[in-house]
């Protein structure tokens, strides 16, 4: 029997290139770079958010982060307001062309999941995602 180290150590092995395995077909549809990217997602899946939620979730720091929202808002796939509960804070969301773009890259990653879950039985891909669901909720 596996123990719990040798589990982690696989998984550390194996996520990642499942990972670079399906961002490479969405980086390969846009020419963004990869930052700005999650920035995307991270709007198109959460809704609008601080800048420091984005700074939080990149792990960046706050003027990095402002940085990447300057070129979203400059490329027109993110607008700017200041938050209405606390004027120090600025919002960010995305526009119409920034939504139209993360469906696209959601498209496309659900296509690209589609494909590699065929090639299991649906069982499996049932509990993959059981599986998935117990480790966001332990995050």
């Amino acid at each position: 029997m596996t123990n719990i180290p040798q589990i982690a150590e696989q998984i550390a092995m194996i996520g990642p290139r499942i990972g670079r395995k399906i961002l490479s077909d969405i980086f390969q549809t846009v020419d963004i770079p990869h930052t700005q990217l999650f920035v995307i997602i991270m709007l198109f899946h959460n809704g609008a958010c601080r800048t420091s939620d984005i700074s939080k979730e990149l792990k960046v720091t706050a003027p990095t982060a402002t940085g990447v929202v300057d070129r979203l808002e400059h490329a027109g796939y993110v607008t700017r307001s200041v938050d209405k509960e606390d004027r120090r804070a600025v919002v960010v969301e995305l526009t119409p062309e920034g939504r139209k773009l993360a469906q696209k890259l959601s498209t496309v990653v659900v296509k690209r999941w589609t494909e590699i879950l065929s090639k299991i039985s649906r069982e499996d891909a049932e509990k993959y995602l059981e599986i998935l669901k117990k480790i966001n909720e332990a995050l």
